[in-house]
């Protein structure tokens, strides 16, 4: 791992279960920069797989078991609930 870095179990939610898209669980381990802007690729994650589902997604990120960052994003106008089709 490089330097600066920590790694977090993450995960993306959509009313409190895992995102699962074509059989793809979206939860496993991420590599983060340390920084004001850590969790920012998290929420850009989540911000595109909210345009998909056209629902808001929470994205968690954990240290060591513990709940480092959370946050909730909300689709975009326009969305279309993937779910609703």
């Amino acid at each position: 791992m490089r330097r600066n870095t920590r790694e977090y179990d993450t995960e993306l939610r959509v009313d409190g279960e895992i995102v699962v898209l074509d059989g793809v669980h979206y939860q496993g381990r991420t590599v983060l920069r340390e920084g004001p802007d850590a969790f920012a690729p998290l929420e850009r994650w989540a911000k595109g797989v909210a345009e998909v589902l056209g629902e808001p997604v929470t994205w968690r990120a954990s240290l060591k078991g513990d709940l480092a960052a959370r946050g909730t994003v909300q689709p975009g106008p326009g969305s279309q609930n993937l779910r609703a089709l």
